[in-house]
């Protein structure tokens, strides 16, 4: 009989949840019927969820005098595409930062069908959908898990920036000194992102699911530089807002700065809400009431639930492009391997 001190504690709550997780990707069902059936299943969750959050904004579409000025819609579709290529392409180099690396063709199919999840309640399916597909081209579960989370801080944490420049440019607030007080979020990202303590978080959550800790964290240098990158992408998104709204409604020049920025306090929002399918209501509200500073509410509304719908457009055709290249370029290797 074992002595006390030498038996082993039963797992916590969180580590069966780890488990569980971690065992998740081992899960193939061996009759190809059953796979199917997972496979389209969850494929019909995703696209039950999307169908559903198209329907609900579209009928959140107030009255409003429409406008259609093509050329401003190019520019915006150009710029919310450019949006998800950079954002695709950032988790490739936060994986690279982490010591692992996917090819760029099924990196970018990855991210993209990843985030058609999100439409799921509570995001988790994005999550686990991410680790599973990036494991099968060789990438550590815990790796992968570690690369969503510097994926998340280091978006949050740079919308959060955004945000501050946006409040302390509001108009109404050019004769309160105290606007200057949301600098003080500046100095907590970069502490937040900082290795001595992003590193021991991820260990300490790691831990808790009964995980391995990290191989490695992410040199502060180099989180400061792909912080920038993350700043380039919320200038191509702004750029996408402020021409969709252009698109419906003449917009001074000078107004592209509040527009811009108010995506970047939407996407906080939708985080603090991660419960919500994509932020579904929260980041449009969140939208139209940062427009408000130079648009009316009802102009505001009408613009953010429009721009919500075609940016979901432009997400499905993107996401449709980089899947369809990487099946076509295996295809091209299957039968380069047979003949």
């Amino acid at each position: 009989m074992p002595s006390a001190g030498k038996e082993r504690e039963s797992p916590t709550l969180l580590e069966r949840a780890g488990s569980t997780a971690a065992a998740i990707g081992d899960v193939q069902p061996k009759s190809p019927v059953a796979r199917f059936a997972l496979q389209w299943g969850i494929a019909a969750l995703v696209f039950g969820f999307l169908i559903f959050f198209v329907v609900r904004q579209w009928d959140k579409l107030p009255d409003f005098d429409w406008r259609f000025a093509p050329g401003w819609l190019v520019v915006s579709a150009a710029a919310v595409g450019g949006f998800y290529f950079l954002q695709g392409e950032y988790w490739r180099v936060v994986l690279h930062a982490l010591g692992e690396d996917i090819p760029s063709r099924p990196g970018r199919a990855i991210w993209g069908k990843s985030i058609l999840a999100r439409y799921v309640p509570t995001n988790a399916l994005m999550v686990v959908g991410r680790v599973v597909m990036a494991e099968r081209y060789g990438v550590t579960k815990r790796v992968c898990l570690a690369s969503v989370l510097y994926e998340l801080i280091l978006g949050f944490g740079t919308a959060v920036l955004v945000g501050a420049y946006f409040v302390i440019k509001l108009p109404s607030l050019q004769d309160q000194a105290a606007r200057w007080a949301i600098l003080a979020v500046v100095p907590a990202v970069l502490v937040v992102l900082h290795p001595r303590v992003c590193g021991p978080l991820a260990d300490f959550a790691l831990r808790k699911l009964g995980r391995e800790p990290l191989p490695k964290t992410i040199p502060f240098g180099r989180v400061l530089e792909i912080a920038v990158l993350y700043l380039i992408s919320w200038a191509f998104i702004g750029l996408g807002v402020f021409a969709f709204a252009s698109a419906l409604q003449s917009i001074d020049l000078a107004d592209f700065p509040y527009i811009a920025a108010a995506y970047p306090v939407a996407f906080c929002a939708a985080v603090l809400t991660f419960i919500v399918p994509s932020g579904l209501g929260t980041r449009d509200a969140a939208l139209a009431t940062g427009m408000t500073t130079v648009l009316t509410g009802t102009v505001a509304t009408a613009i953010a639930v429009a721009f919500r719908i075609f940016q979901t457009v432009i997400e499905l055709l993107y996401v449709a492009a980089v899947v369809a290249i990487n099946r076509r370029a295996v295809k091209q290797e299957v039968v380069g391997r047979r003949s």
